[in-house]
């Protein structure tokens, strides 16, 4: 947030300019990127509104640790230029997602949650990344985020370690002789979400892409009797099941007991078949 937007905080702010409101998910908020007239349109205060700016929701719990929720509505700009810490909307695989703008001591660029339940994504030169907007205002927040994000990044560098050396992503020959392995064990379509977890842990499939792993799954065992959708598993993965496997646990999770242990055993083969 540069100088003229703080001063921002110190004046009231009226609600007077209509600007394009996108949800996240549908479009990255951008009209002459997507080809189409905004469905609705907000309001924001004459000081912030300008052609490149629009407004949306943020979407999970991903940057709660600088107060952003689920529902938050946001106004973004959309930059030409990014800056080290700036929270960003960035379209990642073809996937919306809201996170801060880093770059480390090594000049490595980030994608940064705020919330250690996540990972952070590397932005590399085979990363289809493409940056649509940074925050200039959270309407539900203004000072809160902004104040809380250096210390944010701080909690969540000293519980993540960035050295990519040391990470294993599994071969496309090792994943494909693992679900094989633990084809037979699946008895309902959505019980392959831990073996989706799993991939996604061991970041062989990008965050939250169930529908890449269903993908998957369908093209390695087309002839299986519970092949899995996007639709279910995306209605699972809530509760623990969104986070990472290890972090599973019965008395979290949104099913109990025997219908847990179902799905936990799943990602427990998974884990063991893997290298």
């Amino acid at each position: 947030m540069n100088n003229k937007e703080k001063d921002y905080e110190k004046i009231p702010l009226v609600l007077d300019t209509p600007v394009p409101f996108y949800e996240v998910g549908v479009s990255c908020g951008l009209p002459k990127q997507v080809g189409v007239i905004p469905p609705e349109m907000a309001l924001m205060p004459c000081q912030l509104a300008s052609p490149t700016v629009f407004m949306t929701y943020a979407k999970g719990d991903s940057m709660e640790g600088v107060h952003i929720h689920n529902g938050d509505m946001l106004f973004m700009d959309n930059a030409s230029r990014y800056y080290n810490h700036d929270v960003v909307l960035a379209r990642v695989d073809g996937e919306e997602l809201l996170k801060t703008y880093y770059v480390d001591e090594e000049d490595r660029h980030w994608l940064l949650p705020s919330n250690s339940d996540y990972d952070a994504i590397l932005l590399t030169e085979d990363t289809d990344v493409q940056f649509c907007g940074r925050m200039i205002w959270h309407v539900d927040s203004p000072r809160e985020t902004t104040r809380n994000l250096r210390e944010a990044i701080e909690r969540y560098l000293s519980k993540h370690s960035m050295d990519t050396e040391t990470s294993h992503v599994p071969s496309y020959e090792q994943v494909v002789e693992a679900l094989i392995c633990i084809a037979p064990m699946v008895t309902a379509g959505r019980r392959w979400l831990g073996a989706c977890r799993v991939l996604m842990d061991c970041k062989f499939i990008n965050e939250g892409r169930y529908d890449k792993f269903c993908e998957l799954v369908g093209s390695i065992l087309p002839k299986h009797d519970h092949l899995p959708k996007t639709s279910e598993l995306q209605r699972m993965a809530i509760m623990c099941f969104s986070k990472p496997f290890c972090k599973w646990k019965d008395e979290t999770a949104p099913v109990h007991r025997s219908h847990f242990i179902a799905y936990h055993e799943v990602g427990e083969a998974m884990l063991e078949k893997l290298p």
